[in-house]
């Protein structure tokens, strides 16, 4: 990656901060091949602890009935790993356009969650974890794809100056009870909740209903969910997601400008890395790895984040990216051993020696 555009990566940067709350074994590397520290590899970073919806004193929150629950989704999650379950010897880069596991599903219900009042943050976290691993078991590719709509599932922020990395991770859940909640006297949350179930069956299952607009069986609803009003909504969001989900597209950040002094810094590092460039080795370019692109746009944003450290002097977080450089660096080099394979099994003898020459250039890093 050039000098320049290396440095339009900082706004990546701001994102990938959130990779540092945890030891760099968990970010990436967590088990052979894999990208964090749960089982498998998966990812699997320590659940956020935002503050829930309050209200003022004798009230109590209670959903909204007019609230409509919106996603970004995630179908576009992350990069494609090569598998060598996907290997067609006629055809070796058709692996690479097989997506096998939709995310899109567990990010949804993630965003369901935020904006069901009375969800904790935690339950939000788990209920992803809990489904990206059951879709993804092994699969490394699926595993970065949900690693990258975790830390990506809101539109960066336009200027890193005013990116907080606490209230980051809590920003989206905060938002969706925000939106979702309203604070109603104690003594009217039965009614309110009643009112919120029947806005959601007049819209989405009106069968439900009586012919008074009632709610059929309410005694039954309070015996089942009484105590459980959160898990309730959530459960019926779910079930009738394809039509109570609003998916809308995810905001395209203008793009980066960097300040004058990072300017000068991007030129002077274009320049070092001019003979790099003209250097006969596998590129992105080259070789149309899409992986590889995104394998070096991860790590310039790191190089960035840890030279920022090491300007503020704070070397504990340096040390972090020093050893997320590190597992990302060792994870590519397992995707491209396994490219190189594939790439012998094909009789692609070029792109054998291409790929041979990365690694050996990323072994000496």
């Amino acid at each position: 990656v050039g000098g320049k555009g290396a440095m339009a990566l900082l706004r990546c940067g701001t994102v990938l901060a959130l990779l540092h709350l945890q030891p760099a074994s968990s970010q990436f590397g967590g088990g052979p091949g894999g990208f964090g520290g749960g089982p498998g590899g998966a990812w699997n970073p320590p659940a956020p602890v935002c503050p829930p919806f309050k209200c003022k004193s004798g009230e109590v929150a209670v959903g909204r009935p007019d609230h409509k629950i919106w996603s970004y989704g995630c179908k576009e999650a992350g990069m494609n790993v090569f598998n060598m379950a996907d290997l067609d010897p006629s055809n070796p880069m058709a692996g690479l356009n097989k997506k096998k596991n939709d995310l899109d599903k567990c990010c949804v219900e993630k965003d369901i969650c935020k904006q069901t009042c009375g969800k904790t943050s935690k339950e939000c976290h788990d209920l992803f974890q809990k489904c990206s691993k059951k879709n993804c078991k092994n699969d490394q590719n699926c595993q970065l794809q949900a690693m990258m709509a975790d830390i990506m599932s809101d539109p960066m922020e336009d200027d890193a100056k005013k990116f907080d990395l606490e209230g980051a991770k809590c920003k989206a859940y905060n938002r969706g009870q925000k939106e979702s909640c309203m604070c109603v006297p104690k003594d009217d949350f039965k009614s309110a909740t009643e009112e919120k179930l029947k806005a959601f069956y007049r819209e989405f299952n009106p069968e439900k209903l009586g012919p008074d607009g009632e709610i059929k069986d309410v005694g039954d609803v309070w015996k089942k969910w009484e105590g459980k009003e959160a898990d309730m909504f959530m459960a019926l969001a779910t079930k009738y997601k394809a039509k109570a989900v609003e998916i809308r597209e995810k905001p395209k950040p203008p793009p980066y400008k960097p300040p004058k002094d990072v300017e000068d810094a991007g030129s002077s590092m274009e320049d070092a890395s001019a003979d790099t460039e003209d250097a006969p080795e596998a590129s992105a370019a080259d070789t149309g790895d899409e992986d590889e692109a995104s394998f070096e746009r991860l790590r310039s944003a790191l190089l960035a984040k840890k030279k920022a450290a090491i300007d503020d002097e704070d070397y504990d977080r340096a040390s972090v990216l020093k050893n997320d450089l590190k597992s990302l660096t060792e994870t590519e080099l397992e995707r491209l051993k396994k490219r190189k394979t594939e790439a012998i099994a094909a009789e692609d003898y070029v792109a054998a020696k291409k790929v041979k020459d990365r690694i050996a250039r990323l072994s000496e890093l």
